[in-house]
């Protein structure tokens, strides 16, 4: 999904305009920061798995995590005095919070103990929910500093478990490649 859309952070909050033209009708003070963003990519991303295991019903297991991506809420491009305002404007702009700078994932909370209904073969597995990059232009005090690069995700745990060789009925498709890369 692309879209392009100009915010405007202030001391008082955050202003987002539809359009970098509206964003000039707007009296800002000196010191306020005008973000145009575009090339925004929201999307769910498998970030660890584990490896198949057969089950008897009532046991429990400590899986062992495969890390297939890692990464880091973060600003590249363009050096702001205060680029945690670049993640507070992307996060208004998706109408989402996001992870603060320097936040990582996988997080280590889904490498705990797990049980399972009956017996069967089972993989666990973590995602990064809403997992946003995106591009933008700012503009401080009426001067263009550059461009820049944002990337982080809504904040919280997020995974699960499959079993395999049934049908997940997963919506984000996670657990269905889960499965493919672990089964």
């Amino acid at each position: 999904m692309r879209m392009i859309v100009t915010a405007a952070v202030t001391g008082a909050g955050i202003l987002v305009f539809p359009s970098a033209s509206a964003a000039t009708a707007v009296s800002a003070p000196q010191k306020a920061c005008t973000f145009t963003w575009f090339n925004i990519d929201d999307r769910d991303v498998l970030t660890a798995v584990s490896e198949a295991k057969t089950l008897a019903k009532g046991e429990t297991w400590v899986p062992s995590m495969q890390v297939l991506r890692s990464g880091v809420a973060q600003v590249t491009g363009v050096k702001l005095d205060q680029p945690q305002a670049a993640i507070t404007s992307l996060g208004e702009q998706i109408r989402r919070p996001l992870a603060p700078i320097g936040g990582t994932y996988p997080s280590r909370g889904r490498h705990g103990e797990n049980s399972f209904g009956g017996a069967g073969r089972y993989v666990v597995y973590q995602m990064v929910s809403r997992l946003v990059d995106a591009d933008f232009v700012v503009e401080c005090g009426g001067k263009r500093l550059g461009a820049g690069h944002a990337t982080s995700w809504q904040p919280g745990d997020a995974g699960g478990t499959a079993q395999c060789g049934v049908k997940t009925g997963d919506k984000t498709r996670i657990a269905d490649l889960a499965l493919r890369l672990a089964c």
